[in-house]
């Protein structure tokens, strides 16, 4: 007497692997910086948060009477919390780009892991692509996010903060689109120097230093770039007109009756006769003032934005050719 014995068939449940919003090697990436774009994730919500808290703050002291009292001025713990935000936002392109642009690809060729997974079937330029489009994905919804909630802040107190002065404090790096494009720029210059330098360390010390060193010309220097400045210009001597809210004195000169313009120190490191006789030689009648209008800034951040975006996409093809010529 013989016995029939049935298999059972796997249940579809069981055959079917799960299936999750990243698979294959998108899940990889995402396993290997998992740490950096969830502290990255919460960071954003609780900056979120904090500007939620900040933009309430604000409008309570708007509708107070203080604020009459202190016309384009903000109260001391105002401006120390505003700050605070201002250099959260100042400090991140570096901090992405040194710990999660630098070890991206430098990590994985240390570890091998690039070599390892282009041995599963798996293209090397796919790989490289999914490499970078990950985390940069991560970072540009954060970081837009972060600006967006940030700006909404600011834009409530933009001629009280820092007494109305957006030229020279941080406001143009850290409002409007220009962080989401500081932070892609720094994270593709570390992938860029981790691709090269293949070590962790090292490219963590390069993008840096360079980035630190950058960061303080973009502030210092770049604007004025992007920018044509008025000019107002009064009797040499006399009382120099009062600028509106918004409006930021940036430089000064003196000007010849033919506008021909002088640096402010043209004739004034003589006695009083040379300086006569200095004045008097290039005919200069005039004080002249450069200055910038607060309805300048969107067009001064865009165009910044559309420079660091070029030279963001430049150093990714960089580094996509460069994974693809050398051996892993």
């Amino acid at each position: 007497m013989s016995a029939l014995t049935t298999t059972a068939a796997p249940s579809d449940r069981a055959a079917a692997p799960a299936r999750g919003l990243l698979r294959g090697t998108s899940w990889v990436v995402w396993r290997r910086n998992r740490t950096v774009l969830l502290l990255l994730i919460g960071v954003t919500v609780l900056f979120a948060g904090y500007s939620v808290y900040l933009h309430g703050m604000l409008a309570d002291f708007l509708a107070s009477p203080q604020a009459a009292a202190k016309p384009g001025q903000l109260l001391p713990h105002h401006e120390e919390r505003m700050g605070t935000a201002f250099l959260l936002l100042a400090f991140l392109p570096a901090i992405l780009g040194v710990f999660l642009g630098a070890p991206l690809l430098a990590a994985e060729q240390e570890h091998n892991t690039l070599r390892l997974i282009t041995t599963q079937s798996v293209a090397r330029l796919r790989v490289v692509m999914t490499m970078l489009a990950l985390p940069l994905l991560v970072v540009a919804v954060t970081t837009a996010l972060m600006s967006v909630a940030f700006t909404w802040v600011w834009r409530s107190v933009d001629t009280r903060y820092s007494h109305g002065n957006w030229w020279t404090s941080d406001v143009i790096a850290t409002t409007g689109p220009v962080p989401v494009a500081l932070a892609l720029f720094s994270t593709a210059f570390g992938i860029l120097a981790g691709a090269v330098l293949r070590r962790s360390v090292a490219a963590m010390g390069v993008t840096f230093l360079v980035l630190v060193l950058g960061a303080q010309t973009l502030k210092d220097r770049a604007p004025e770039y992007f920018v044509t400045f008025h000019q107002l210009t009064y009797p040499m001597g006399g009382d120099a007109p009062e600028l509106k809210s918004g409006e930021i004195q940036v430089d000064n000169w003196v000007g010849s009756a033919d506008g021909t313009l002088y640096g402010w120190g043209k004739c004034v490191l003589m006695t009083e006769a040379e300086s006569d006789a200095c004045v008097k030689k290039h005919g200069i009648v005039n004080d002249v003032i450069d200055y910038v209008k607060l309805d300048q800034l969107p067009g001064i951040q865009w165009s910044m934005t559309a420079v660091l975006l070029a030279m963001t996409a430049a150093m990714l093809v960089a580094t996509v050719f460069w994974m693809r010529r050398k051996s892993l």
